[in-house]
């Protein structure tokens, strides 16, 4: 039966909108909307809801992205729903006051992935929800920070399949390898040294900004001229020029016109 609704769902997704699908079997794009009141997390913390275990791997997780899905992560500890979550040090971007949060949960296993340079970033986004033999995936472009689950414009992909399916297999596989790789550390063996590095490249950081102008600056007509006239001075070897700009006074009041009396200069 699962079979023929996710044939029908893919159908329905790939084929011919028009097609009868059972929606919790179908593909879906997955995005905020506020006009619609759709939102990213909706689809997460109901897929978390319903599932039998869980799989997360984000490049960026935040205080503001976890604290919407905390009651449901506790629902998923009181039911003994365990789950696996990757971050990364790329960009030293996540919170470690979130992954401080995440490690309280006795269900949750936490690591985090250390790039080995900046040339070798880590940007996954992807959650892997099972149930019984169905797993639905949703991948795209949504870390766990709250624009992102919100309000940003996201583009996601919600993709239903057996494990027996090729996406799912090869998926599946891609986050085993990562999960355990050379440069994946559990959270006590992480988390101290990424905090230092943390606060030392928030510092850098605010040390580098540099605060452009909002608007690009555009020369006025006087300017222009002038800048024409110069670079033909520079043009004919001349190594001294004079510019001599007056500004125009102010217009007066017509009360203060009226008190103004002209004096002879003689």
């Amino acid at each position: 039966m699962n079979y023929q609704n996710i044939q029908s769902g893919l159908s329905t997704a790939f084929l011919n909108k028009n097609i009868s699908s059972n929606v919790l079997y179908r593909p879906q794009f997955i995005s905020n909307d506020y006009k619609n009141g759709r939102k990213v997390l909706s689809t997460i913390e109901d897929e978390l809801l319903h599932c039998d275990s869980f799989l997360i791997s984000v490049a960026f997780i935040t205080m503001g992205g976890i604290t919407p899905l905390l009651q449901t992560l506790r629902t998923l500890e009181d039911k003994g729903i365990k789950g696996k979550i990757l971050t990364t040090d790329y960009l030293a971007f996540s919170d470690p006051k979130a992954l401080d949060k995440l490690a309280t949960f006795s269900n949750i296993e936490l690591k985090m992935y250390l790039v080995p340079d900046s040339k070798n970033g880590f940007h996954t986004k992807g959650y892997i929800f099972q149930s019984n033999e169905i797993y639905k995936i949703l991948i795209g472009s949504s870390n766990m920070t709250n624009t992102a689950l919100t309000t940003n414009r996201e583009w996601n992909t919600k993709i239903v399949s057996t494990k027996s399916g090729e996406f799912v297999s090869e998926m599946l596989d891609e986050f085993e390898e990562l999960w355990n790789h050379p440069n994946t550390y559990s959270y006590n063996a992480f988390i101290g040294a990424y905090r230092v590095h943390y606060e030392e490249y928030k510092k850098v950081k605010q040390k580098e900004e540099i605060k452009l102008p909002s608007k690009q600056l555009i020369p006025n007509s006087m300017q222009q001229a002038f800048i024409s006239s110069l670079r033909n001075i520079r043009n004919s070897n001349e190594s001294k020029a004079l510019l001599i700009s007056a500004t125009e006074p102010m217009p007066l009041p017509l009360h203060f016109k009226a008190k103004i009396q002209r004096k002879p200069y003689f």
